[in-house]
């Protein structure tokens, strides 16, 4: 197993310059503030393209190989990263795996079938490292979160009380775990977040936004073809739904919903929509068939922009997050691929190549997965 750390500084540029204050609004161009704390940026005023290498996001670097046995293979849907784990949720109801963060493979957390324990296709996990517990949340229709300990065993259930749909779970750094998921207004929905105490007590927010009431029976846009959007890189929990234009901000302590950010003059058609990335200083706003926008919360300034990861040879890399990490995921014959096509690139520097080729001559198509880590700088 071999494993690369690398540790840097890094700085963020990015996002809307100065403040002026106009009738309460804070603005300068391509973004605005108003009395409330919602920001705004304008998608029309978004021109430039600009390349940010990966060190200015992050401030360390991690390769991590996943160990190869049997046991350990995957088929990933979504990672969930944190100081001491990585979880992995599977595709096509795999059960949850438990790795460490040098890719040792510790356990399958409970396992997929109808009993006690048991699941089927997950939406969403949590990993409480200070009390040693795991939750796992199934995709719909239940009415409560799965508990396992660290060695993968089943604890027990917490109930919620009532259905729930697409459910996405955070650990705060208080030790609670908050919640949100699709609010369903004419399936008897009572809560779109909640905050869940360590003893298992659910403490239900009464913020409902109308326009997030989405209808489970609607024939234009039914209520499973929409998503909960939430990638846990914040102190709070912050989502949006497909068709909003809005993420919206949890704050558990107030147990109130606000609307935190939006993008705005991007609709020229009904099939483009947002997702966002709210990260510790700054927003990402991927914007279907347009690209990809980069809001800066000090400088205020917004960017279409490419991010390449400068740690290994400046191969391209997306906007993939979690729980405050970027990430990027391969299989080895996928990886080997991207290094061949970006050794064919004129500004690949001689630097890079020495970088690439001795990555590249370290895979084996038949290893387990391979992933990059990025601690964001908060």
């Amino acid at each position: 197993m071999r494993q690369t750390t690398l540790t840097l500084a890094l700085v963020a540029t990015c996002l809307l310059a100065g403040c002026k204050q106009k009738n309460g609004n804070q603005s300068d161009g391509t973004a605005s503030i108003d009395n409330s704390g919602l920001i705004t940026c304008d998608f029309d005023q978004v021109k430039d393209t600009i390349t940010i290498p990966l060190s200015e996001w992050v401030d360390d670097f991690q390769i991590v190989r996943f160990e190869n046995r049997d046991t350990a293979l995957f088929k990933m849907q979504g990672p969930l990263i944190t100081e001491h784990y990585i979880g992995i949720r599977q595709r096509s109801k795999g059960a949850y795996k438990l790795f460490d963060r040098q890719g040792r493979f510790l356990c399958d957390v409970g396992s997929v079938g109808g009993g006690p324990g048991e699941y089927g296709s997950l939406n969403s996990a949590a990993i409480d490292e200070k009390n040693g517990w795991v939750y796992l949340a199934p995709f719909a229709w239940s009415d409560h979160l799965l508990k396992y300990d660290l060695q993968g065993k089943y604890i027990g259930e917490v109930e919620l009380g009532e259905n729930l749909n697409k459910p996405k779970i955070q650990m705060l750094p208080d030790g609670n775990l908050a919640l949100a998921h699709m609010y369903f207004h004419d399936n008897k929905s009572t809560m779109m977040t909640a905050t869940i105490t360590p003893e298992g007590k659910v403490i239900k927010c009464p913020d409902v936004p109308k326009h997030l009431q989405v209808a489970f029976r609607d024939k234009q846009f039914p209520g499973f073809s929409h998503e909960v959007w939430h990638y846990g890189n914040t102190d709070e929990l912050k989502f949006a739904y497909t068709y909003s234009d809005t993420l919206y901000a949890y704050d558990h302590k107030t147990n109130r919903l606000r609307a935190d950010f939006a993008m705005k003059n991007y609709r020229k058609r009904d099939d483009i929509y947002c997702i966002y990335f709210p990260m510790p200083s700054r927003y990402i706003t991927w914007v279907r068939s347009k690209g990809s926008i980069v809001t800066d919360l000090k400088t205020r300034q917004s960017h279409f922009f490419e991010l390449k990861n400068d740690f290994v040879g400046g191969l391209p890399i997306y906007n993939q997050s979690s729980n405050g990490y970027i990430y990027a995921m391969y299989e080895p014959m996928q990886l080997m691929e991207k290094i061949e096509e970006r050794l064919e690139q004129s500004d690949c520097t001689e630097a890079d190549r020495k970088v690439l080729k001795e990555l590249y001559n370290s895979l084996d198509e038949d290893d387990n997965n391979i992933m990059f880590i990025g601690r964001l700088k908060r």
